[in-house]
């Protein structure tokens, strides 16, 4: 992975010359205070809670990384048919750990989380890994499993956090959106925004979360509509531009003649391809790039701005050397255990691991078996 990682750094070296102060780094306006306080902590971030050590975006997960000490909680959420959110990374079920309550693997495509209740999204086991595929390969190996999980409301997940007793721990939530008819069955599926947005507020100011969570979406117009929603919550911007994994994986798209549907109304064009500009407009705190994607320089450019940086998602020490060299304020990673044992022998400040009687404790980390590596360099697809 350190191999590909400095090919494809030399490719983006060359577009970030086109661009010009290149597209990773994001700031804020200096009027808009994030709520979140990482009271000068690294933030060390569980991927889906870290689901090579538990099934992703379960309260398995989640109580894990809380247990883990982490200092937020990367996790994903989707709008239901009834109007709640659900924790999925996925608008669809996942047929990879996914089975009906027959104990059936169910079909890919089969079942739209927007279209379903949250009582029908219930009835499915979502800790049901097959050994047969590549994501199995890439994260199963490692996963201590329980008997079943199901997918949680983002409810459960503030009482989790709540029933924990930590007051540390934050949660990164992704509102999952999906602005760019490339996607075809998402594009078309995709939810009301406002409604969206509606329900996650009203559910943060109930558990008093507003100083405790962070909005991130590569859909920028998520970002502006929140920030006329509440502009107390902390937001993050991500951004993905590789090719390799298809047009829908580009977010910028510099050298379109359209504008990116994924801009929320901005041009990057009309920024020079400065993304950091682009996004200042739209007033976000962190920008969360995938790793591959940044240099030293675009660090210390969005540091300059007031901006966080925290890339995704990385699993290898040795990306992890090279991205804290750079000076980054966190990292996601689906290997907290790892993650974590490279910070501390970094000597980083973090938060003391946080144990606590649940439910959701499984007494094994992970199983310990050799890392695998993506066969193309990269699974942020999975």
């Amino acid at each position: 992975m350190n191999k590909g990682f400095w090919k494809k750094s030399m490719a983006l070296g060359i577009l970030g010359t086109i661009l010009g102060t290149g597209f990773a780094c994001l700031s804020a306006p200096a009027n808009l205070e994030a709520k979140v306080n990482f009271e000068g902590k690294f933030d060390f971030e569980p991927h889906r809670g870290g689901r090579d050590a538990r099934p992703e975006n379960t309260l398995y997960a989640y109580a894990y990384a809380i247990e883990q000490g982490a200092t937020s909680i990367e996790c994903d959420m989707q709008m239901t048919a009834d109007g709640d959110i659900v924790m999925s990374h996925n608008p669809f079920l996942n047929p990879e750990f996914t089975v009906d309550k027959q104990g059936k693997r169910i079909e890919a495509g089969r079942y739209d989380i927007r279209k379903m209740t949250v009582k029908e999204i219930k009835e499915f086991d979502v800790a049901r890994m097959d050994k047969s595929t590549e994501y199995y390969r890439l994260h199963g190996r490692t996963q201590v499993n329980p008997n079943t999980a199901q997918i949680p409301t983002l409810e459960e997940v503030f009482q989790l956090v709540e029933e924990s007793g930590n007051r540390n721990v934050k949660l990164n939530i992704e509102a999952k959106s999906y602005p760019d008819p490339i996607q075809k069955a998402e594009y078309e599926g995709n939810v009301d925004k406002t409604a969206f947005l509606k329900r996650f507020n009203e559910l943060v100011k109930r558990y008093k979360m507003e100083d405790r969570v962070i909005l991130q979406s590569f859909d920028w117009e998520i970002l502006k509509l929140e920030t006329e929603l509440n502009p107390n919550i902390s937001l993050s911007a991500l951004i993905e531009e590789e090719p390799a994994w298809g047009k829908e994986a580009e977010s910028l798209r510099p050298f379109d003649k359209e504008k990116s549907p994924w801009l929320g109304g901005l041009d990057i064009k009309d920024f020079k391809g400065d993304a950091i500009k682009a996004a200042k407009a739209i007033g976000v705190d962190i920008v969360s790039p995938y790793y591959g994607e940044i240099s030293k320089n675009m660090v210390d450019e969005a540091h300059e701005m007031g901006m966080k940086v925290v890339p995704w998602t990385v699993n290898s020490v040795s990306d992890m050397e090279m991205l804290y060299a750079m000076g980054v304020d966190g990292m996601i990673s689906d290997k907290p255990w790892l993650l974590r044992a490279f910070l501390e022998g970094k000597g980083a400040s973090l938060y003391e691991k946080h144990p606590f009687s649940s439910k959701y404790h499984l007494n094994q980390d992970h199983v310990a078996t050799e890392t695998e590596k993506p066969l193309n360099g990269a699974d942020a697809a999975y």
